[in-house]
């Protein structure tokens, strides 16, 4: 009898198609599309694609029927090569089905997911299916696990600008955690996983099983892009999988934490704005470590300080001034709540991106010599560095 989290209610509305290998079609955008995302500034240009699995090796544990397995989705941004007059995709396709499943929660959820509205009919950067760039040989992949009740495409400027800076992007969507709709299991969002419980040691358990989910999630992910990369594969030769990177933003932090305890294919690892999951926070993690995030209190930054100062090679702690939670995804860009004063949401994003182009240039790219010392790019960006002891960082 598996152990199943809590019963959920989920809703069936779903119009996408799956191709071959699980491939879902991304439409492109009309031509009354608009064009709210910042244009990526790197020398590639940008494809995207997109794809939804089964990993019938792992029952789905928020959902009480025994033949639900897990499924991820995920949205891949690439360099790519371009034809003339390449249509541009459409942002976050299944918008339109998350808005109708609205009709059916509690009025709480109806509000939250009826906010986004102002994210339809917006056209991206992103060429659908482009072949991609494989001149320069395989490129560096960075897989990314957004927050809770954030979909997959809210990072999408983000991902177009590491693509187009010759980086494989690959946005995760982990039903239940994080909002979206799939193939199979259709419109899902976050459900309570326990993580409060009034008693410490159930919030603790509750803590480590969603972090083995998550981390999970991104071993499959793995090998079903190994698969994207093989001779006759879509992504022949774009893909380095012996090494990655991995970055998570928010609940996408216990994400990062897990996987890179736990599987040494991950490099170089960044959470933006939050921790860890509780285990790693008493072990630490053993490739180099970024947190990129909004200024704290002195008691949250402590608790991240003893985190990273457990490191096994080496962590910086950057923090970015006038900046927030959702600073470096899409929806300061669309939603005028959750902008910073003082800061355009366009150049909020250009900085989270700087900082981790940066980072993933020097640990998993592996451009920084013994003698350098890593520093952000960003004038208003503050690091504090710890070294593990034995000043093990891998060069």
């Amino acid at each position: 009898m598996r152990q199943v989290v809590r019963p959920v209610a989920v809703m069936m509305i779903c119009s996408t198609s799956l191709g071959s290998a699980g491939e879902i079609e991304v439409p492109e955008a009309s031509e009354a599309s608009r064009f709210t995302l910042p244009a990526p500034d790197g020398p590639h240009s940008v494809g995207v694609r997109s794809y939804g699995w089964i990993d019938a090796t792992r029952a789905e544990l928020a959902t009480p029927e025994e033949d639900d397995f897990r499924e991820v989705t995920v949205q891949i941004w690439y360099p790519a090569v371009m034809g003339k007059d390449e249509r541009k995709a459409l942002y976050a396709p299944e918008l339109e089905e998350m808005l109708a499943a609205a009709a059916s929660l509690p009025p709480r959820e109806q509000g939250f997911v009826r906010a986004h509205t102002p994210l339809l009919n917006t056209a991206t950067n992103s060429v659908p299916e482009a072949k991609p760039e494989v001149s320069g040989g395989p490129a560096p992949v960075i897989l990314f696990s957004p927050g809770g009740n954030v979909s997959r495409h809210f990072q999408t400027a983000l991902a177009e600008r590491m693509a187009s800076q010759g980086f494989v992007f690959v946005s995760m969507s982990h039903p239940y955690s994080t909002i979206d709709v799939a193939p199979q299991t259709g419109f899902s969002m976050t459900i309570d996983w326990g993580l409060d419980d009034a008693d410490a040691e159930t919030a603790r358990v509750n803590d480590d099983r969603l972090a083995d989910i998550l981390a999970a999630d991104a071993d499959f992910v793995i090998e079903k892009l190994r698969e994207l990369s093989t001779s006759d594969g879509p992504l022949a030769g774009a893909l380095e999988l012996d090494h990655l990177g991995i970055a998570g933003h928010s609940r996408g932090g216990t994400t990062v934490g897990r996987a890179c305890a736990s599987n040494p294919r991950f490099v170089a690892c960044a959470v933006l704005d939050n921790i860890g999951p509780d285990r790693e926070q008493e072990t630490g993690v053993p490739p180099p470590f970024l947190t990129l995030r909004s200024p704290w209190d002195d008691e949250r930054i402590a608790s991240l300080h003893g985190y990273l100062g457990r490191t096994g090679s080496i962590a910086h702690d950057v923090e970015l001034s006038r900046s927030n939670h959702f600073s470096c995804t899409d929806l300061p860009l669309f939603l005028s709540d959750l902008r910073v004063e003082g800061i355009e949401p366009a150049d909020g994003i250009d900085d989270c991106a700087d900082i981790l182009e940066s980072f993933f240039d020097a640990y998993l790219r592996r451009r920084i010599s013994t003698n350098d010392r890593w520093q952000p790019p960003i004038g208003r960006a503050r690091v504090t560095t710890f070294e593990s002891s034995d000043g093990d960082v891998p060069q």
